[in-house]
């Protein structure tokens, strides 16, 4: 058995809607039904304004509707109460069906609880959202099996998870459970788990690299929502004053790769993530199961070439050769330039100067060196030896420039 699922290119369809795989950006959403919710302005407890708030989203463009009845807000920041397993279920089973009655749209249930996830799908829920990657309840993955429903598995790592690596491991310990039950990998939506009580700089980190979450091989959906991260970046301790800064964080998670927007202001967010959909870079381009990839660091090759089945201990090497990266050198003298450039080329790589420094027609020139990661710390260790020219200087500069690379 492999340790995640093998990359594959397929949407996931939830009743009428494909997501991911080139079709539109999706938003979700968000009511809730719990008063202990962080953002009141999604909350709702009755009937009435429920069939209302409901309708007012379709009628602003969401795609699919998210009902939550258990907060899932970190306690250490919003100081929240706990929603016991029997006060969820209960607020589901009386109110999940007007949603349903009274939307065409896909009705997802936000919850950990296999109970209350089968309640809800009895109710007309057409998709699970478990931001405990089933891992909070070990029927959960049987339940989705069982119906055949599509699931957003989100990272958990039990506290927060504290670093890119981590949430990739929590993750793949998900796929793992989501293989063992048989769960068709067509049904499996990710969610890296912005917030939750991570570090402002970790939720960062995580919107930078969604690449390295989509090189999975599955849709990925992102909330980012009035979320924390935004309140301490503006200095705004109310989620009420965190619109702005969640339509930005939006549209740089869709140009980033989301394939849905999870929020509590669906109007918004429709307009933010049309303008980073059209933004999007993307990670490959498919034509007749061919993929031309793009790899932006290491940490994204490593996913890919575990994805395939190569070993783990040759994994870091093959990585830093599945990249390319340009280094700028400035006004550099042409004696180093011209010996760069060998170097360069005995290494496999190359490296472009002014048209007149071979002939020594010029005093000085600017030099892009192009080459694979393991060429660039070999080109440096070359140059590190060499006391003339000022190229050990140089070698050393490189060498830190790779290092902060790697560090971001």
């Amino acid at each position: 058995m492999q340790d995640v699922y093998v990359m594959k290119r397929m949407p996931v369809q939830v009743k009428n809607l494909k997501i991911g795989c080139g079709h539109p950006i999706r938003v979700m959403g968000v009511a809730n039904l719990s008063p202990e919710s962080f953002y009141k302005g999604s909350t709702v407890t009755t009937e009435e304004d429920l069939i209302t708030y409901i309708k007012e989203m379709e009628r602003e463009g969401a795609d699919i509707i998210d009902v939550g009845a258990a907060s899932t807000s970190p306690k250490n920041i919003y100081s929240r109460t706990d929603t016991n397993i029997e006060e969820e279920y209960q607020r589901i089973n009386g109110l999940l069906g007007s949603v349903t009655e009274n939307t065409k749209l896909p009705v997802s249930i936000d919850t950990t609880s296999a109970r209350v996830a089968e309640s809800a799908l009895n109710l007309g829920a057409s998709m699970i959202n478990d931001v405990s990657g089933m891992q909070a309840d070990k029927n959960m993955a049987h339940l989705v099996s069982e119906h055949s429903v599509p699931i957003v598995l989100m990272a958990n790592c039990q506290n927060p998870c504290m670093s890119l690596d981590q949430s990739l491991s929590a993750l793949k310990t998900s796929l793992r459970i989501a293989e063992k039950s048989k769960i068709d990998r067509n049904m499996i939506i990710i969610d890296p788990g912005i917030g939750f009580g991570k570090p402002t700089d970790v939720d960062l980190s995580f919107i930078r690299n969604l690449g390295a979450f989509r090189h999975l091989g599955f849709p990925l959906l992102v909330g980012v929502s009035r979320k924390a991260f935004i309140g301490d970046l503006l200095k705004l301790p109310n989620p009420n004053d965190r619109l702005v800064g969640s339509i930005a964080a939006s549209a740089i998670a869709a140009a980033y790769g989301a394939d849905i927007i999870r929020t509590h202001d669906v109007k918004e967010t429709v307009s933010s993530s049309k303008i980073g959909g059209k933004l999007q870079r993307r990670e490959y381009i498919e034509d007749e199961g061919i993929y031309l990839l793009e790899i932006r660091n290491e940490r994204e090759g490593e996913i890919i070439l575990e994805e395939i089945g190569v070993r783990e201990e040759i994994r870091p090497t093959l990585a830093r050769k599945s990249f390319t990266l340009g280094i700028l050198l400035k006004d550099m003298k042409i004696p180093s330039a011209l010996i760069i450039k060998q170097e360069m080329l005995a290494l496999g790589g190359d490296a472009a100067y002014h048209h007149d420094t071979i002939d020594f027609g010029v005093k000085s020139t600017d030099i892009l060196i192009m080459g694979t990661k393991l060429q660039l710390n070999r080109l440096v260790r070359r140059l590190k030896t060499m006391d003339y020219f000022g190229l050990d200087r140089i070698g050393n500069a490189i060498q830190n420039l790779l290092r902060k690379h790697g560090e971001k």
